[in-house]
C-alpha cells in the first residue's frame, strides 16, 4: 500500500522535471545560442578588419579610387556570404566564389547599412599640397621627393597627406534566430530609455532594426596605408 509520503515525493519529483525543462528552454538554450552568436561575431569582426586593410591597399594603389576599394572589400568578405550548404571543391570553387562575391557587392551597395569613408587625404590636403592634374580633371598630391618637403601646412606634412585612412561601416547580419531579435530589442531599448548614453547613429539604428529583413550588429573598422599612386581629388572628394 502506497503511503502519503511516497505519493508526495513522486509529485515533487514530477514538478522538478517540469521546472528543469522550463529552465532549460528559457535559460540554457538561449545561453548556448548567445555563445554561438558571439563566436560568429568575432569571426566576422576579424574578417571585416582584414577586408578593410585589403580595401585600403587597393585604394593606395589606385589613387584613392572608391570602386577599387569596394571591389576588394567585397572579395575579402566573401566567407561571410558563402553558401554554407554546399561542399566546396576544386570543381565548384569558382561558382561558389562568384555567387558569394555578387551577394557581397549587392549588400555593400546598401548605403543605409554599409559605407567606405575616406578620412585622409582631406580637401585641405589637396589645397595645401595638391598640384593641377596633368591633362586637367582636378588636383593630385605628388608622391615624389617627400623627404625634401618638410612643410607643415594645416597641421600635416605632405607625407601625412599621402597616408590613406579609411573607415568601413559594415552591418553584420546575425544568423542565429531569436538571439538576433533579443540583441536588437536590448540595444535599441537602451538607446531610448537611457538618455545618458550616446545616441545611436541612424545607420546603427537601421542595422539593429533589421531594415533589410535581418537583424544586425554594426562593425566599424579603420585602416591606414601609404599611397603609392598620387591621390586624385576627383576620386577622393
Amino acid at each position: 500500500m502506497k503511503t502519503k509520503r511516497s505519493l508526495k515525493w513522486r509529485s515533487q519529483h514530477g514538478a522538478a522535471s517540469v521546472e528543469f525543462y522550463v529552465v532549460s528552454f528559457f535559460v540554457f538554450i538561449p545561453m548556448v545560442m548567445a555563445v554561438l552568436q558571439l563566436g560568429l561575431f568575432f569571426v566576422a569582426k576579424n574578417t571585416v578588419n582584414l577586408a578593410t586593410f585589403a580595401a585600403a591597399r587597393a585604394g593606395a594603389a589606385a589613387g584613392g579610387d572608391k570602386t577599387a576599394m569596394a571591389n576588394n572589400f567585397a572579395k575579402a568578405v566573401v566567407p561571410l556570404f558563402a553558401n554554407t550548404t554546399v561542399d566546396v571543391s576544386n570543381s565548384n570553387y569558382a561558382t561558389v566564389f562568384s555567387e558569394a562575391y555578387l551577394k557581397a557587392r549587392v549588400y555593400m551597395a546598401l548605403p543605409l547599412l554599409n559605407s567606405i569613408e575616406i578620412l585622409n587625404p582631406t580637401s585641405a590636403s589637396f589645397t595645401n599640397f595638391g598640384i593641377p592634374k596633368p591633362g586637367g580633371g582636378g588636383r593630385i598630391i605628388p608622391t615624389t621627393n617627400i623627404m625634401n618637403d618638410n612643410r607643415v601646412l594645416g597641421g600635416q606634412t605632405r607625407a601625412d597627406a599621402l597616408l590613406l585612412k579609411i573607415e568601413v561601416r559594415f552591418c553584420y547580419r546575425m544568423p542565429i534566430p531569436i538571439i538576433d531579435k533579443m540583441v536588437s530589442i536590448v540595444l535599441l531599448g537602451l538607446d531610448k530609455d537611457l538618455p545618458i548614453l550616446p545616441s545611436l547613429d541612424p545607420k546603427d539604428i537601421a542595422c539593429y532594426s533589421g531594415v533589410d529583413g535581418a537583424y544586425g550588429i554594426p562593425i566599424k573598422s579603420q585602416a591606414v596605408i601609404r599611397m603609392t599612386e598620387p591621390p586624385e581629388s576627383g576620386k577622393i572628394l
